[in-house]
């Protein structure tokens, strides 16, 4: 038992300075810094608003059309920066995985507390400019489910990175192949509309978008009263854990290849 614990406890620094040098790497480079991750959104946010309030439209859901696309833009950014991080990760750290203590899966451990931590604070903190402007009234329908889905977000987005990184150090040019694939996701997903407000055909098109779920679950536990009937919870859970079985799988049987390449 104590060989668990001090190897836990190496681990555990191990993935603490990975943590502090990523932050360092990605933040750290401007000037702005950490504040760009906020920034991100709250362009989107304000770009599509005004759009939004140019040709005079309104939010299908109760609130503002700013609400309406903070609560597509955290889902959707979770997953894809999650998904684009961990397959940058093999080849940034490429120097430290000589390290014996350092691990491909340390790695990606380190990149997905980042990204969570900073997702969750970002949005909270959009959030809460949202509530001084009067554009949202501090009410969730289900703090439980918001939860949930930060963690189901966090599995898909980890899961397919893992994917991605084993894809992306076998085949190089498989990053801008990925980065095709998200462009029209963005749009798709149903970041800007609601999908169970579309019609039938566009529904059963969408169904097959984990990402279109992962909103819609997402939206049902922020707006009080707004029960999706598109969400299948099931479909995404199994879709989930499938890509994260398969994610898990291909960087055990790669792993000591990436410790090994130069």
């Amino acid at each position: 038992m104590k060989a668990f614990w001090d190897a836990f406890s190496v681990q555990r620094r191990v993935i603490f300075a990975l943590i502090l040098r990523e932050t360092r790497t990605r933040y750290g480079k401007t000037r702005i810094g950490y504040l760009w991750a906020l920034f991100e959104p709250l362009a989107h946010m304000l770009i599509f608003a005004a759009i939004f309030s140019f040709i005079g439209r309104s939010s299908p859901l109760d609130g503002s059309v700013a609400l309406l696309v903070l609560t597509g833009l955290f889902p959707y950014n979770l997953f894809s920066n999650l998904a684009t991080q961990l397959m940058n990760a093999v080849e940034a750290n490429k120097v430290l995985l000589s390290y014996p203590h350092v691990t491909p899966f340390d790695v990606m451990i380190a990149r997905i507390l980042l990204e969570i931590a900073t997702q969750v604070i970002v949005f909270t903190f959009v959030l809460l400019i949202l509530a001084i402007q009067n554009l949202w009234d501090l009410q969730v329908d289900s703090l439980m489910d918001v939860i949930l889905v930060v963690l189901v977000g966090t599995a898909l987005g980890a899961g397919l990175g893992l994917i991605n990184a084993v894809l992306a150090f076998k085949f190089p040019s498989y990053a801008n192949i990925f980065s095709m694939i998200m462009r029209p996701l963005y749009f798709l997903s149903g970041i800007f509309f609601v999908v169970s407000y579309m019609s039938t055909e566009i529904q059963d098109i969408m169904y097959y978008n984990p990402i279109a779920h992962l909103i819609e679950w997402f939206r049902s536990a922020i707006y009080v009263g707004y029960n999706s009937e598109f969400l299948d919870k099931q479909y995404l859970l199994n879709f989930t854990l499938t890509v994260v079985f398969f994610g898990l799988l291909l960087l055990r049987l790669v792993r000591h290849k990436i410790r090994q390449a130069k």
